[in-house]
């Protein structure tokens, strides 16, 4: 990647960190000498093969990730909704559905507010969930997907998991078109050796190849299981692609403050 990505986390934040991280973030205003796109490696999905997924966009410009899990409302990163340490006003915000190209197709929504987890710091407890305008509509391309309930067990070591995004790719270029890779649920001790803030009541790994794995503009995508959202992207250690496995919120852990969310 060249150099760590820590986009606009406070001062105060940054000193929690225990290792390089790389907040999987593109938005307007960042730079840095990875080049922004698409996951690394996968292929493009299907038109209809991500339904529940959103294009998170600010001043019309794709940035993170996110997922339809209600008609009114999505799920995505609380990162995604930060510029230079300070909350972005809704009346930037916009989600493009129904379509797995992030330029066009679908329909553009627009954003009434939305709601950081209370605890949100850092990369901890990193989840927002965002309330639409006006109810979306189902079609073949556009619905919702369920939680990962507080009582359903992790899926065992080795597990495929998908992950789809607009995220950075391998070799620099940008791609209109959402890609989905599968990654493998790894144990405990893996995550922890990556990320010694662990915690598997809150957090889980995905482990990958070389030159895989989510990056830059990924963040606040699901990681999908069964068909529900086991979790969704929150960074990555290193470098993108590094031999470090993903790290990701799980929304299990979540489960009471995303039912209160999904019910205002």
């Amino acid at each position: 990647m060249g150099r760590h990505l820590l986009c606009a986390l406070d001062n105060d934040k940054m000193i929690k960190l225990t290792t390089a991280l790389c907040l999987l973030m593109l938005l307007a205003g960042v730079h840095s000498e990875t080049p922004q796109g698409r996951i690394l490696g996968g292929e493009e999905a299907a038109n209809d093969a991500t339904p529940y997924a959103v294009s998170l966009r600010v001043d019309n410009a794709h940035v993170c990730g996110g997922s339809i899990i209600s008609a009114s409302k999505l799920l995505t990163a609380a990162h995604c909704l930060y510029r230079d340490g300070k909350l972005i006003d809704s009346s930037r915000i916009s989600a493009r559905v129904g379509s797995p190209n992030q330029y066009a197709g679908g329909h553009v929504v627009n954003i009434a507010s939305y709601s950081i987890h209370p605890d949100y710091d850092a990369l901890i407890n990193n989840l927002a969930v965002i309330t639409l305008n006006t109810a979306l509509e189902w079609t073949d391309r556009i619905k919702a997907i369920e939680l990962t309930g507080a009582d359903e067990a992790l899926p065992a070591e080795g597990a495929e998991i998908s992950v789809a995004g607009w995220g950075t790719t391998v070799d620099g270029v940008s791609s209109f078109r959402i890609r989905k890779i599968n990654l493998t649920f790894a144990s405990d001790a893996v995550c922890l050796d990556a990320y010694s803030d662990h915690d598997a009541s809150s957090s889980f790994c995905l482990a990958h190849a070389l030159k895989e794995g989510t990056c830059n503009g990924d963040g606040g995508g699901a990681a999908v299981y069964n068909d529900k959202i086991l979790g969704v992207v929150n960074f990555v250690v290193g470098a993108c692609g590094s031999r470090y496995p993903d790290v990701f919120v799980r929304v299990a852990g979540y489960s009471d403050w995303l039912q209160e969310q999904l019910l205002a």
